[in-house]
């Protein structure tokens, strides 16, 4: 994980899997347009998927190997709010 930004939306999935972008931006402190580029991203390296509910992309970790490896990830180097 070489960017701070994708591993802080990363620690955020881990403890609100489904969350939408928009929420993602707030919880995390993001741009809008930052958060959606940086979910972009990891939706291409194939690190989240996302579910349509409505209007609303939903987002979560992958699988459960990922999501082990960012709790892991996260225990060591996000913000003490986020743990």
């Amino acid at each position: 994980m070489s960017n701070v930004n994708r591993l802080l939306i990363l620690c955020t999935l881990i403890d609100s899997p489904g969350t939408s972008a928009g929420n993602l931006s707030k919880l995390t402190g993001l741009s809008p347009s930052a958060t959606s580029q940086h979910l972009a991203r990891m939706k291409e390296e194939d690190l989240i998927e996302c579910s349509i509910d409505e209007q609303r992309r939903n987002y979560f970790i992958k699988n459960e190997s990922i999501r082990k490896v960012i709790a892991t990830l996260k225990d060591i180097y996000c913000p003490e709010d986020l743990k």
